[in-house]
């Protein structure tokens, strides 16, 4: 900062010049050459030197003036041109102070809404889709791929989603809960950059083919829910402080959000499902069946019932006991699954009764279908099956079609419990369809006892409930 100068030499040199007038009139009043008396010479030196100090005090107030603003202004100038450095600079600050709140804001408007649509999905396949979704959009990263563990066996992670590379181009599709990696990222609980925490060149290069820079954990209630890999940024800078604590909020809500879906997806399958068997249960059959007939109504295509029934498993369950004969009803539900299609329905209809729904199959379809189910439970080599009449456990399979067997859905049920009960009665081991001329007579005459207990024949409703 510039110094006023505070010695001004015109002030100096005016003083000086009075002091030297000041001699020179002593010297022309004391000079006795001059012809006036002394008292004339003093007052007229008096008055000189009185005149000479009025005009350079004058002079000398000016000078002081002009020197008073001049060192005014300049230091007015020195102090409002440091003040507005200083505004200046901490304009700056708070500007961007102020730019980083915005974003902090709009991160944190961002954060809520991705947790607000997160939670609310339900469906597994549908948050983990939009969980990754999330990730690409928000940190901008190239790829990123998604592990789970294992429900059943919990101890194994799962590749269950990838975005930005195809799933047949990942070589491991599976990474144990004991391998290094998987421990040194649940130890830290936080998502790390697979260069700088992991030295091993095994555990970076396993890595190296995805691209993948960073690994985050998901933890819910303390346990390792799964682990997400995220690819490099799309414009090529590496991760910042920031990108990180992102990805962690939002794994932290994805780990909770993903135990709920889990949860949910257990009760719904235990809600449907059953228990022994693993297949649907009579309630889920119900539903299932309603929709296909309705379906078939719509569309004017044919639908088939099969149920079938277990030959003598009393008789095993009496011989062998009671685990012997779930293990039987569990070999018979995988003979199912195995036999059928996509498109089919397997429920357990109760006790050792099974059913299949086959939409789009007509008589002669399903006619094909239950003969070959029949047969491969028969070829089935089942613990001690020699110890039931005939020397083998087989099964008895009735079969009814909509619309030709049947107009509504209990009808269809009952019809097909029809045909069973008639496959029963003629030496079990055998498939029978309702629309077979001594089945549909003796169904007409309603001298058919009640079939399987379930349902008596001759209560036909004509409606649906």
């Amino acid at each position: 900062m510039e110094r006023a100068k505070f010695i001004d030499y015109r002030s100096v040199s005016l003083i000086l010049s009075i002091i030297a007038f000041s001699f020179l009139v002593a010297f022309l009043v004391f000079y006795p050459i001059v012809p006036l008396p002394l008292s004339w010479k003093i007052v007229i030196g008096l008055v000189l030197i009185l005149a000479a100090g009025v005009v350079a005090s004058r002079r000398l107030s000016a000078r002081i003036l002009y020197l008073t603003d001049e060192l005014t202004e300049s230091g007015v100038h020195v102090r409002t041109k440091t003040y507005k450095e200083q505004i200046d600079s901490a304009s700056k600050e708070l500007s961007q102070l102020n730019r980083e709140l915005k974003r902090r804001i709009y991160e944190l408007h961002n954060l809520f809404q991705i947790s607000l649509d997160l939670t609310a999905i339900l469906d597994l396949d549908q948050l983990v889709n939009s969980y990754l979704n999330t990730l690409i959009g928000q940190i901008r990263i190239k790829n990123a791929l998604l592990y789970l563990v294992d429900l059943r066996k919990r101890k194994t992670l799962l590749l269950v989603k990838t975005k930005g590379i195809e799933e047949e181009d990942v070589d491991e599709t599976s990474i144990e809960i004991i391998d290094p990696v998987v421990k040194v990222v649940f130890k830290k609980r936080q998502p790390v950059l697979i260069a700088e925490e992991f030295t091993s060149l095994r555990n970076i290069e396993r890595f190296r083919p995805y691209g993948s820079e960073v690994i985050a954990p998901l933890i819910h209630s303390h346990k390792l829910v799964g682990l997400v890999l995220l690819g490099s940024k799309i414009n090529g800078e590496a991760y910042t402080q920031t990108d990180l604590e992102m990805l962690t909020l939002i794994t932290n809500i994805v780990a909770v959000a993903i135990a709920n879906a889990q949860l949910y997806q257990k009760v719904r399958e235990t809600s449907i499902t059953d228990e022994l068997t693993g297949l649907y249960n009579y309630r889920y059959f119900r539903i299932r069946l309603r929709d296909e007939v309705f379906r078939a109504r719509r569309t004017g295509r044919p639908v088939s019932l099969a149920i079938l029934d277990v030959d003598n498993f009393k008789h095993y369950n009496d011989t062998l006991g009671h685990p012997a004969g779930d293990q039987v009803l569990k070999q018979i539900a995988r003979i199912l699954q195995k036999s059928v299609r996509d498109t089919d329905v397997v429920a357990r209809y109760g006790g050792e009764e099974f059913c299949v729904i086959l939409p789009e199959v007509d008589v002669d379809g399903s006619v094909s279908f239950a003969e070959r189910l029949r047969k491969n439970v028969e070829e089935h080599p089942f613990f001690m099956e020699e110890t039931q009449p005939g020397g083998k456990v087989t099964i008895s399979i009735g079969v009814a079609t909509y619309p030709k067997d049947a107009s509504i859905m209990k009808e269809l049920i009952v019809r097909a419990d029809v045909a069973l009960y008639r496959a029963k009665r003629n030496g079990r081991n055998q498939v029978c369809l309702y629309s077979q001329p001594h089945c549909e007579a003796e169904a007409k005459k309603g001298t058919e006892p009640a079939p399987s207990g379930k349902i008596n024949p001759e209560i036909v409703e004509t409606s649906e409930s």
